[in-house]
């Protein structure tokens, strides 16, 4: 997906898997792609990326602030973190709880869709890539922590991101009807964009923003 919005192929881009199978799955379409446990240490060098892409991943951390510390220490000065998760405080979620159901965006556990039958796989089997004991289970087969915008926001700025958070799409609204009140009902979206921002210190220099180094992780 990422490779669609790039006008050319980076010279470094790797890839973060925790799922062996999904690992073998990417190595085998031609990605160097690491396997390391993203609730802990990353075995990368710091300063080495331009641009850290993460993709509908902190959900299913359970060391959140771990991951985004790792995330600004692999970054270079000056470099981007974008981040896309959902949003615990999403209309969507709001009215899962007022009818006492558990939020969308936590029915996700251990492996099985629970706690709201309003939902669209209530009650359904979650794919299971690594085995119950595996360190990284809980979160490979459900959701562990929601951020709220808000969250968010001061999350990224209290490990030392410039940082610009907003929600987008508003369920179960149209996407015409939720673009269009976007700007005037705020923190609402189900879906959370995170723009991180290592800061340039004194002394370096901006870079072009025809990144040659970038680190993808995705669910």
């Amino acid at each position: 997906m990422l490779l669609r919005y790039l006008p050319r192929t980076p010279k470094d881009l790797c890839g973060v898997e925790a799922a062996p199978d999904l690992k073998a799955k990417a190595e085998a379409a031609g990605f160097r792609v690491y396997c390391f446990e993203l609730n802990g240490r990353w075995p990368l060098e710091s300063g080495r990326f331009d641009v850290v892409f993460v993709s509908q991943v902190i959900e299913h951390l359970h060391n959140t602030r771990l991951f985004v510390e790792e995330t600004y220490r692999v970054l270079k000065p000056g470099g981007t973190a974008i981040i896309t998760t959902e949003n615990l405080c999403s209309l969507l979620n709001c009215i899962a709880l007022a009818l006492g159901y558990t939020p969308f965006s936590l029915m996700q556990l251990c492996g099985r869709y629970l706690g709201n039958p309003l939902g669209l796989h209530y009650n359904e089997p979650i794919a299971e890539h690594v085995p119950i004991d595996h360190p990284a289970y809980s979160g490979v087969s459900g959701h562990v922590r929601v951020l709220t915008v808000r969250q968010a926001q001061e999350l990224f700025e209290w490990v030392g991101f410039d940082t610009e958070v907003r929600s987008v799409s508003i369920l179960p609204l149209p996407d015409w009807i939720s673009r269009s009140l976007e700007h005037f009902v705020h923190n609402r979206g189900h879906y959370m964009l995170i723009r991180a921002r290592k800061p340039c210190h004194a002394g370096c220099q901006m870079r072009n923003p025809g990144y040659e180094s970038i680190q993808g992780l995705s669910s």
